[in-house]
């Protein structure tokens, strides 16, 4: 009866991840941080909440693979869930409690008569709130029953891939609430998404929570394992001269992957093209990032959602010098740093001090300022250096009047405004005699200003000068757009 209303693709062991090359990690790979959270699900003390969080790519979904495996193994898997936006039955809500159940009662047969009692009284269940669900097909079944000596394990996968109707708060709380009554131990795995984070931080929540962050367990060593591995049965079967991969190719490919078992398991798979040279395919993996593109591409377009995110990534890309977060929202006043890259906790470090932003991985600034490889999310460097100009400019303009002391970000205009409008016109290809009768033009007040940038007797006509600068670049602007 339970059967209609579940989805047996959401499954650690399901065809469908199969299909997908879910896999565990690779042998005498990621042994501390399986080491522990496997001591995590042995114990039983008053944190039954576990929650790995970790960038796009580095791995987690592995990780929770192998645990559900081993605690399959060891007779402590309650239920699997594994969420995924490109499988839309995956984030179907009103699957979830049925499925929970038809796994619950393979795990725990003695729970299987007073859940067929419950779908023979009220056989509208799968069609009722979430609630009422998790109460009458999860919880007075187990409550109704002899309690395991070991508590169960459960595991939901992917926390920032739900996509159903019910706010995810709701579905997590739901569980939590129930712990104090029901043997189990939650491993939740997620993205660090603002929305997750705030979830967490819930008092009601925080306190139950053992938080365990992938960037705290360095990977480096384990990719290289990983690659040797790969690579080598690759050498094998497509019969390659013994000595490829040579240590330097692989210890380059290593460190480009920053940890990242995405990029690595891609580059296997491009290496290994059954139509393609091996040996080229590896060298071609080497002189680019190709394996990240895609993963890119989904975070980007989910962040684009946010107020003000185009500019400030811009920014932070852009920026001479590294500015504080604090700092670069003053000089981008008025812009919430951190709500602009809500969507971007995937692929960059934004800290809760006031620190500095900066991706998770070293190719994130080289995939956005390659217009081939970015596509629609280019950094145009026109664009982006005339905003953080504009920015500087109005900073100057209203700090030195007001402010002479300045502070970080007016010392990073006034020491680098000139720098982004000389990336303008660097770039402004075919702007050709006009760029020279404007540099010519501006010579002598270029000079003057230098001169006198302390002074605060020539703040106002610092003021119309600056003002000048934007005419002449916008005028500029105007021409490349006729061209």
């Amino acid at each position: 009866m339970l059967e209609q209303g579940t989805n047996p693709n959401a499954a650690y062991n399901s065809s469908e991840r199969q299909s997908e090359h879910a896999s565990t990690c690779h042998e005498d790979t990621r042994k501390t941080i399986l080491a522990t959270i496997m001591a995590w699900a042995q114990r039983e003390d008053d944190r039954p909440i576990c929650w790995l969080k970790g960038s796009a790519g580095s791995g987690k979904s592995t990780i929770a693979q192998t645990i559900a495996q081993r605690c399959d193994e060891r007779k402590r898997l309650a239920f699997s869930f594994f969420f995924s936006r490109r499988n839309q039955d995956r984030t179907d809500v009103t699957k979830i409690f049925p499925t929970f159940a038809y796994q619950l009662a393979r795990f725990l047969p003695s729970v299987n008569q007073p859940m067929r009692e419950a779908l023979v009284n009220d056989p509208a269940i799968f069609h009722q709130r979430l609630e009422d669900q998790f109460t009458k097909l999860i919880v007075n079944p187990v409550l109704s029953t002899i309690m395991p000596v070991s508590p169960m394990i459960i595991i939901m996968d992917g926390l920032d891939e739900y996509g159903g109707n019910v706010p995810l708060v709701e579905l997590i709380r739901l569980l939590v609430d129930a712990l104090p009554r029901l043997p189990f131990r939650l491993l939740f795995t997620s993205r660090p998404e603002a929305y997750i984070q705030d979830i967490f931080s819930t008092r009601s929540i925080d306190r139950k929570t053992y938080r365990l962050a992938l960037q705290d367990f360095p990977a480096d060593r384990d990719v290289y394992k990983y690659l040797c591995s790969c690579l080598s049965d690759i050498q094998i079967r497509r019969n390659l001269p013994g000595s490829w991969p040579s240590i330097a190719d692989l210890t380059e490919l290593a460190r480009k992957s920053e940890g990242l078992f995405i990029y690595v398991s891609t580059l296997v798979k491009f290496v290994d093209d059954e139509y393609g040279d091996p040996q080229r395919n590896l060298q071609c993996a080497i002189n680019s990032h190709r394996g990240l593109d895609s993963l890119f591409d989904q975070v980007l377009r989910g962040a684009q959602r946010y107020p003000c995110f185009e500019g400030v990534i811009g920014a932070v890309m852009l920026l001479r010098d590294r500015l504080d977060i604090d700092s670069l929202g003053r000089l981008l006043h008025p812009v919430d740093v951190r709500l602009a890259l809500r969507g971007c906790l995937s692929i960059l470090v934004v800290p809760a001090d006031n620190g500095y932003i900066r991706p998770y991985h070293a190719s994130f600034q080289d995939f956005l300022t390659d217009a081939d490889r970015a596509k629609d999310h280019f950094l145009d460097p026109v664009k982006h250096n005339m905003f953080i100009m504009e920015n500087c400019i109005k900073l100057i303009v209203a700090d030195l009047e007001n402010n002479p002391e300045g502070g970080v970000p007016l010392g990073y205009a006034c020491r680098n405004w000139c720098r982004h409008f000389h990336l303008i016109l660097s770039d402004m290809k075919g702007f050709g005699s006009m760029v020279e009768a404007l540099m010519k033009h501006l010579l002598q007040w270029l000079k003057n200003w230098m001169c006198n940038v302390g002074s605060l007797s020539h703040v106002e006509q610092l003021r119309k000068d600056l003002y000048s600068v934007f005419t002449y670049i916008r005028v500029g602007q105007i021409y490349l757009n006729c061209c």
